[in-house]
């Protein structure tokens, strides 16, 4: 999941890195003040090397899944506490969380509008 090294990817200074990922300079300076993301300094600028663009492609990910950003570093930390094996089996047990929960609020909503429509539809008009 965090991967290997990956020899194409080229160091992204900081507002590269917004750029390239769609992020306000406030959310990647969150991401690092979380200690999600641990970017080089090269004098006042920060730098992206590959792994660092990996972590940010997974946070978003993550965040795309609407997991908490804690649970997104956990499984980030993963990787280096116990290599990718242990961090993909944590990262299919939290997303199969995730799927269940996202269900039941989906049919939590779907009832929700059912009745929404139900009440429309029996409104009296000036009622």
């Amino acid at each position: 999941m965090n991967g290997g090294a990956h020899p194409n990817r080229v160091p992204l200074r900081f507002h590269d890195a917004c750029d390239r990922y769609g992020l306000t300079p406030r959310a990647l300076r969150y991401y690092e003040a979380l200690e999600i993301l641990s970017p080089e300094r090269d004098g006042r600028d920060r730098v992206f090397d590959a792994r660092q663009q990996v972590r940010i492609e997974l946070i978003l990910k993550g965040r795309a899944y609407r997991l908490r950003l804690e649970e997104i570093r956990q499984i980030i930390e993963l990787h280096d506490t116990h290599g990718a094996k242990i961090q993909a089996e944590r990262w299919r047990e939290i997303l199969h969380r995730q799927r269940a929960h996202l269900a039941a609020e989906r049919d939590h909503l779907t009832g929700l509008l059912d009745r929404i429509d139900a009440e429309t539809e029996h409104a009296q008009p000036g009622s």
